[in-house]
């Protein structure tokens, strides 16, 4: 009976592998051992062709060769691939029922990046959904996703895609090339992730979107991730009925004739579609969310975000709006800006800098923002194209008067600086004042600032802009989702 008992647990331990739950794999940019990837010092050299769904993939440092994800679906089953970290590389404890830990050398294995140039994507044939690439970053104030100036803890963005094939079209490619959103990517997850783009030496040659969604990304996140250096756009996103984008840090394009930069575009079907507690620096051209030539956008959240142009700076910014819903038969409906901070911003026209329209009526709300030295003073302005514009308790502080909606605070010049320090993407507020003071009531998720801290604060007040304050020596809130680190 003894014996009988034994032989069933080990053909269920073999049915559990054989369907590949929880497994998971050494991967290094060269091999090991056998290169079966049953541990660390028998690595496998790179990410096989075909990957197991269900298994999560462990990478160590060093860069690897371009990628092309190909494993067919299987139900909504995920595939995960990880940045091995001192504190998670494949062992039990971890999550792995195969302890892969032998082998391990953390300064050799995860001190650094798993970098790929560029990932293609399924230009001919569609390409799979239900992917998690996580960078395994610990969300620390110097981590992935912060300021720049203090994000020196290189492997918190774990996994890093350098597109460095400048002038041609480039980006980090998800999906199949079509023209009908019926081959679709869903549910793919960037996390604690780097993009470098070409960047100005790019120089608008050709089209290069750091993320392109060339069919349809239904459920795509961008997660505590550092993207940067775009050399054109940043997210190019057609087809999709749900995207987020949270905890990041974006920084500067470049825009040109040939190719007209934005932040995000899409020229077809779009639909709720979140960006928040983000910072998002230096970006230029068309405008920051675009909807162009027919495009339908609606169902937008973009709130708690950061926006700003560098303090001396002399790059341009937007031709036709923060938001440009442009072309004929283009419509933008439910579009929400709120309890974002503004500042240095500037536009290459006269109303530039705020809502452009000439297509179908678009519906528009936007309240709680702060808009903080905008130059010159005439770039904002309004337009819906016969649609509904909802504005009420913003502050424009020596940004002009664009609009004076109900409790609306207007500061053409010498308003204070309402930033503990702005040029340092630090925009938590300095303290209390009636310029950005008493915004308005809103509930979820508008009802929590940038770090957590809720709205109003414990003084009954609840502040505009990205952040709540909380006292005369406010702090961020402590980083969220940290791992512990065994030794």
């Amino acid at each position: 009976m003894q014996k009988l008992r034994h032989t069933i647990l080990a053909l269920t331990f073999a049915s559990i592998t054989s369907v590949g739950l929880g497994a998971c794999h050494a991967v290094g940019p060269s091999a090991a051992g056998n290169g079966s990837g049953s541990d660390w010092a028998n690595r496998m050299n790179r990410l096989p062709n075909t990957l197991v769904r269900g298994d999560t993939y462990y990478l160590a440092d060093g860069n690897y060769a371009n990628y092309k994800f190909t494993t067919p679906n299987h139900g909504t089953t995920i595939i995960t691939i990880k940045k091995a970290q001192g504190y998670d590389f494949g062992r039990a404890s971890d999550g792995c029922f195969n302890d892969i830990s032998l082998g391990w050398n953390v300064t050799t294995m995860g001190s650094s990046q798993a970098i790929w140039n560029e990932f293609y994507g399924g230009i001919n044939t569609p390409q799979p959904g239900y992917l998690t690439l996580d960078g395994n970053g610990t969300s620390t104030v110097n981590g992935c996703g912060t300021s720049p100036t203090t994000n020196t803890v290189v492997s918190d963005c774990g996994l890093r895609v350098n597109i460095n094939v400048v002038g041609q079209d480039s980006g980090f490619d998800i999906g199949a090339n079509n023209n009908d959103g019926k081959h679709r990517s869903p549910s793919w997850t960037l996390r604690y992730f780097e993009i470098q783009g070409g960047g100005d030496a790019n120089n608008g040659a050709q089209s290069e979107e750091e993320i392109r969604c060339r069919g349809a990304c239904d459920d795509l996140l961008v997660d505590h991730s550092w993207l940067h250096d775009s050399g054109c756009d940043f997210f190019k996103i057609p087809w999709t009925t749900a995207m987020t984008v949270q905890n990041s840090y974006i920084k500067q394009n470049i825009s040109s004739a040939t190719c007209h930069g934005q932040l995000w575009y899409s020229e077809v079907q779009a639909s709720n579609v979140n960006f928040h507690n983000n910072v998002i620096q230096d970006i230029q051209g068309t405008g920051m969310w675009v909807t162009l030539t027919g495009g339908q956008s609606s169902n937008f959240n973009i709130y708690n975000n950061v926006i700003f142009r560098t303090q001396g700076s002399s790059r341009p910014g937007f031709s036709n709006g923060l938001f440009s819903c442009i072309n004929p038969g283009n419509q933008c409906t439910n579009i929400n800006f709120i309890g974002n901070s503004v500042a240095n911003y500037t536009a290459d026209y006269s109303g530039a800098l705020g809502i452009h329209c000439d297509g179908n009526p678009n519906t528009f709300t936007w309240k709680n923002n702060i808009f903080y030295n905008t130059v010159p003073n005439d770039r904002i302005a309004f337009q819906v194209c016969g649609g509904i514009f909802t504005e009420d308790h913003n502050s424009w502080l020596n940004s002009g008067s664009p609009i004076n909606g109900a409790g609306d605070i207007t500061v053409t010049s010498g308003a204070p600086n309402p930033f503990l320090d702005w040029p340092n993407a630090n925009f938590t507020l300095v303290g209390q004042n009636l310029d950005w003071m008493n915004g308005t009531t809103l509930s979820t998720p508008f009802n929590v600032d940038a770090i957590g801290n809720s709205r109003p604060g414990s003084d009954g007040v609840w502040d505009r802009g990205a952040y709540q304050f909380t006292g005369a020596t406010q702090k961020p809130a402590p980083p969220t989702s940290l791992r512990s680190v065994v030794h």
